[in-house]
């Protein structure tokens, strides 16, 4: 009889034993196969007793009793590898209709400052509450640290512009931060055209400031972390302890107040990179994700970043709830408001939050788990259905031009009149009433701030095409981030408005050492008066009025809006865009 060979599977174990029992008929019976990872470990001499007991066996009671200990130590093997630590599965509660469940949670302390700033304070100082002596320090240090380690490699060409290199200070680390704002607000490529000489460029600023080759030599060896601390499997190396550490900056000058909103964003890279995102609803699809927690009034608070999956390959689970409560861990248990969209939304993360003294409130996609099945599939036609379970939490889905699903510990599932359509009914046209759930219009207010920080950090971008995805990253924290922040901090401070492009200019300004004048124009009150509309002719212009459009845009399509519309020939020179207005709605906004 030929001898079997021992092996990891399971049919060389069936054919091991059955080559003992010698009732083998076995050729035509199905093989069952196992998970490849099990060590088999039963295989026993043809003289034991045990193995003589199974020979004795059917064939069927031998597979049964066979399976039944494989699936008991795999049940083990898994029972094994989970962490005690983790938190008790939530367990689901009963939906019914809406009773008033709702749990009450006040907040309790009082967002804002948390420095006192003087009245007449400059944008510039506001931006080194974040970017310190300490941080331009670091610059200066690991710039001339890797730009002496790249001078101590021997793969240099006698040639190369880096035999030039001398150490840089923290006055011309300024200066090149100074240039960089600036060639945001100047847009020109490539970089070498702000140094050149012809007609249609001749820039004479950066060449009093500092010359080309130097600026590229700075740019090329801009660096933020020492190379020799990173670890070789630390993906985020280059960048995360200047991360860390200018977040820090951030949570030491403001607190939040009581809404806060957490959201993705993305920094533009097309480059190679492990874990580059594409999300194709962003204005820039594919980049570098960043998870960041906002203040209602657009103040970045707290930031992580997405390095992908592990380098076993392994994503990593419940990614949106750790998210959460890993940026909101230090503004729990005060009675908050997270608002969060319906990539974050779950039951489990609004036990989680409520337990932590937090309320939630985010939209919701059709195929959530614990979330009773029909409201999010009920068919709508412009009306509203609702549930609510006896933690408090209300799932309620809406018909507008599209269906809209919401979850809130917060808000009672009842219609509402939208803010904007109030003031339009003031107006001599009064308008229908539009009514919308009170948690969709909350979330709408409330989700508007990281929208505002976004939007304000694309207004004179300083982002460039490069490499190196860490130097892009540091450049949008050091010009791009911390400029909105210190835009809110300082509108806080001194109750002024200011655009957000003359703000940078005040900061480049001072950063070059330019002589002008950092305090902003006075803001002229009472100053509006209605005008004609004249072409070059002198004939008077008929334009549809820019408020009584908006109010109708509130209710109707486009299409709609535009028609039956007043084209008044009156326009008001000193609001922003010089709009076109008719006499009501300018005595509206004018004359209170």
């Amino acid at each position: 009889m030929k001898k079997s060979v021992c092996s990891d599977s399971y049919r060389s174990e069936r054919k091991t034993s059955h080559a003992s029992c010698s009732n083998s008929d076995s050729s035509d019976e199905e093989v069952i196969r196992l998970p490849k990872r099990r060590k088999v470990n039963r295989i026993i001499s043809s003289d034991s007793d045990t193995d003589t007991d199974k020979c004795n066996l059917s064939d069927n009671e031998y597979y049964e009793d066979t399976i039944d200990e494989m699936l008991r130590d795999l049940v083990v093997e898994e029972e094994s590898n989970v962490d005690d630590t983790e938190e008790a599965p939530v367990q689901q509660s009963e939906w019914s209709e809406f009773s008033g469940r709702q749990k009450s949670i006040s907040f309790q302390e009082t967002g804002g400052l948390n420095k006192q700033l003087p009245d007449d304070i400059n944008p510039y100082d506001v931006f080194t509450l974040f970017v310190d002596d300490e941080i331009i320090n670091l610059l200066v240090l690991e710039t001339n640290r890797y730009a002496q380690q790249k001078l101590n490699e021997s793969r240099l060409t006698p040639g190369s512009r880096m035999h030039k290199w001398k150490p840089t200070n923290p006055e011309e680390i300024k200066q090149f931060l100074g240039l960089l704002l600036w060639m945001g607000l100047v847009k020109v490529s490539p970089i070498a055209n702000y140094w050149a000489k012809n007609e249609l460029y001749n820039f004479r600023l950066p060449r009093q400031i500092i010359s080309r080759n130097r600026f590229e030599l700075l740019f090329c060896n801009f660096h933020f972390v020492d190379n020799m601390s990173i670890a070789r499997d630390d993906r985020l190396g280059k960048i995360l302890p200047f991360f860390n550490k200018l977040v820090g900056k951030y949570q030491e000058t403001y607190t939040p107040g009581e809404d806060i909103v957490i959201d993705e964003t993305l920094i533009p890279w097309r480059g190679r990179l492990i874990f580059k995102q594409y999300i194709p609803n962003k204005a820039h699809k594919y980049g570098i994700k960043l998870f960041k927690l906002c203040s209602s009034e657009g103040y970045t608070w707290a930031m992580k970043r997405y390095s992908g999956k592990s380098a076993e390959g392994i994503r990593e689970t419940g990614l949106a709830h750790n998210v959460c409560l890993q940026l909101a861990e230090k503004l729990f248990d005060q009675g908050r408001t997270l608002y969060i969209d319906n990539f974050y939304t779950s039951y489990e993360l609004a036990i989680s939050c409520l337990r932590r003294k937090t309320h939630v409130v985010g939209t919701l996609r059709h195929n959530k788990k614990s979330i009773p099945k029909d409201v999010l599939n009920c068919k709508l036609r412009g009306e509203m259905v609702a549930k609510e379970d006896d933690n408090g939490i209300v799932v309620l889905k809406w018909r507008d031009t599209r269906d809209v699903r919401i979850l809130s510990t917060k808000h009672a599932p009842i219609m509402t009149q939208s803010t904007k359509n109030i003031h339009a009914a003031s107006s001599s046209q009064q308008p229908s009433a539009r009514l919308k759930p009170l948690a969709v219009l909350e979330y709408n207010k409330g989700k508007c701030g990281i929208d505002y920080s976004d939007q304000m950090v694309s207004y004179a971008s300083t982002m460039r095409k490069g490499i190196k995805w860490y130097r892009k990253l540091g450049v949008e924290l050091l010009l791009g981030t911390s400029i909105v922040n210190a835009l809110v901090v300082y509108k806080i401070a001194t109750k002024k408005t200011v655009n957000i492009r003359r703000f940078r200019e005040l900061i480049a300004a001072k950063l070059l050492g330019l002589s002008e004048d950092l305090t902003l124009p006075s803001v002229r009150r009472n100053t509006h008066c209605i005008a004609v509309r004249r072409n070059n002719l002198g004939k008077s212009l008929r334009r549809a009025c820019k408020r009584c459009y908006a109010n109708k845009r509130e209710e109707l399509e486009r299409s709609k809006a535009r028609a039956n519309l007043r084209k008044p020939t009156t326009f008001c020179p000193s609001c922003p865009g010089q709009p076109q207005l008719c006499s009501e709605c300018f005595n509206i906004l004018h004359c209170k």
